[in-house]
């Protein structure tokens, strides 16, 4: 067993002799960026009464479709099916087909350009459970998502208040680097006419940022009320915005995420200091030294802002197109990493999610976890670029590393 874990060592120190990681190889897989259609759901009363209404907007990316050239027009068609459950009752049962006609190529494979799509039911309050199923007609491809929806808060106390929302069309926007000046955050409400007072904090993790105390004047009827959030002195990062009303004597506590970015940027980074902390190991393949890397960790503010937008955009393999394919594919592995093997620390952090993030999806994994007198250990082959790791559990914990470390990290 002694001689069996001797060739392993050195079967995987001379797997590990290499200097960089190509970008080829960092990009040797082609997996879908996220949700292949984005869901959002607001809870509002309704204007009949003791109901609330439930609307869902979907946003569904034109490279999601496949189209098919008819003449001088691209043509696509996709159904689309929503259940709405109440325990196991069915509520809500709706199909019907959605058809999609361009004129350019190009806009067939854009991911900005989206069919955006609303629908809104009547529902008494209470919890439900949210199926959405898009297929494509041509394809048979398809996308499902579920969620639950809580509609109960509706239902407690003599005001009916609805979800928190943006308002996009109140956005401003600077032009300068397309961050937002402010945010227009709306609600709904009924029930309840007169003056009460409100307030809301934007804090980041446990610290408050920003507060503010106002009235609104409040009528009975289903009314929508809009309150602008400045955003000028925030940073590229994710908040939550907590609003709380006192209205006859009940206090009602709304909560929204609130991410700022700028354009261009990836939904999945989480803040600017992680994103530069996660971009460590593009020092493996020879995108900025190691030594770049550390002096930046250790500066702030613009110094930060400009290594990352600067370096993203002297790597992108398609510097003319919309999106950073790059980038999208280095944050997702990242994404992915942290789903699969994160513990006692952050999954991209562990030497399966490094390789993972470096290489993408193995094409295939030996494991061998019974053996006698042998540690667990996985073993992960890439074909197309002819390498392999082995990672051991020395631990016993599901800790698998490397069998000899890649670099010091």
């Amino acid at each position: 067993m002694k001689h069996y874990y001797k060739n392993i060592i050195l079967i995987t120190v001379l797997i590990l002799l290499f200097t960089s990681v190509s970008y080829s190889q960092l990009m040797n897989k082609k997996w879908k960026i996220g949700p292949e259609y984005k869901i959002d759901h607001v809870v509002k009363p309704s204007a009949q009464q003791e109901k609330g209404e439930l609307t869902i907007n979907m946003s569904i990316p034109y490279d999601e479709i496949h189209f098919v050239k008819n003449n001088d027009q691209f043509k696509g068609r996709f159904d689309i099916s929503i259940m709405i459950y109440e325990g196991k009752e069915i509520r809500v049962s709706e199909s019907w087909v959605e058809k999609l006609i361009v004129n350019e190529f190009k806009m067939t494979n854009s991911r900005k350009q989206t069919i955006q799509l609303e629908k809104t039911y009547i529902l008494d309050p209470g919890k439900y459970r949210l199926e959405v199923l898009i297929t494509d007609l041509r394809t048979q491809n398809r996308r499902k998502q579920v969620r639950d929806i809580d509609m109960t808060q509706l239902g407690s106390g003599p005001w009916m208040m609805g979800d928190l929302y943006f308002v996009k069309k109140e956005k401003a926007v600077k032009p300068s680097d397309g961050m937002p000046e402010a945010v227009y955050v709306g609600f709904t409400a009924s029930g309840i006419e007169g003056k009460y007072p409100f307030s809301y904090i934007l804090r980041s993790n446990d610290q408050i940022l920003k507060q503010a105390k106002f009235e609104i004047d409040l009528v009975k009827e289903k009314h929508e009320y809009i309150f602008p959030v400045r955003t000028t002195d925030l940073n590229y990062n994710q908040y939550f915005l907590v609003l709380k009303g006192l209205v006859d004597s009940v206090e009602y506590i709304r909560e929204i995420p609130l991410r700022i970015q700028w354009s261009g940027t990836n939904s999945l980074i989480p803040n600017l200091q992680k994103a530069i902390e996660q971009m460590r190991y593009l020092s493996h393949t020879g995108y900025f030294p190691l030594r770049t890397y550390k002096k930046i960790m250790n500066s702030e503010g613009e110094a930060q802002k400009d290594f990352f937008t600067e370096t993203w955009q002297k790597i992108d393999p398609t510097p003319h197109t919309e999106t950073n394919e790059l980038m999208n594919e280095y944050y997702y592995r990242v994404h992915i990493a942290n789903q699969r093997f994160s513990g006692h620390r952050e999954g991209w952090r562990s030497d399966r999610g490094m390789i993972y993030i470096l290489y993408g999806e193995p094409d295939a994994i030996e494991s061998h976890y019974m053996e006698i007198d042998t540690k667990p250990y996985v073993i992960w082959y890439y074909y197309s670029v002819n390498r392999s790791f082995i990672f051991i559990d020395n631990t016993g914990f599901g800790d698998f590393q490397l069998s000899e470390p890649l670099s010091e990290y």
